[in-house]
């Protein structure tokens, strides 16, 4: 019976941890750029917040993310020296051929607020 609470004890921690893990705006960078190439738009609607998620559905994301990419292409370059101004973050991109700019907004735990193309 002990082994049995300190397994469950364990796993309880061990999830409550790993679903608080903090991850970093280079590693949500990379995620949005592999993920939009392979237009694999699930996994960009995954690094959105709850609050954001629950102003759009996936569906809205997904079809905002592929009027980009069949408009201008794949990302080929994210620069991570964004310019952040009020809380928004600037990314200066090469879609295709042409630069452009990459608008985020983080949540303190990284999670996108707000994605948009300038």
């Amino acid at each position: 019976m002990k082994k049995l609470i300190l397994i469950v004890a364990i796993l309880t921690f061990s999830l409550g941890f790993s679903q608080s893990e903090k991850i970093s705006k280079a590693e949500v960078l990379s995620t949005f750029k592999t993920a939009y190439n392979a237009s694999n738009f699930s996994a960009i609607y995954n690094l959105l917040s709850e609050d954001f998620k629950s102003k759009k559905d996936l569906k809205s994301i997904t079809n905002y993310l592929k009027r980009f990419k069949n408009a201008k292409g794949e990302i080929t370059n994210i620069s991570s020296n964004g310019i952040e101004n009020d809380g928004y973050i600037k990314y200066p991109i090469t879609v295709g051929k042409l630069e452009n700019k990459l608008v985020l907004k983080y949540n303190n735990k990284n999670k996108l607020e707000y994605i948009s193309f300038n």
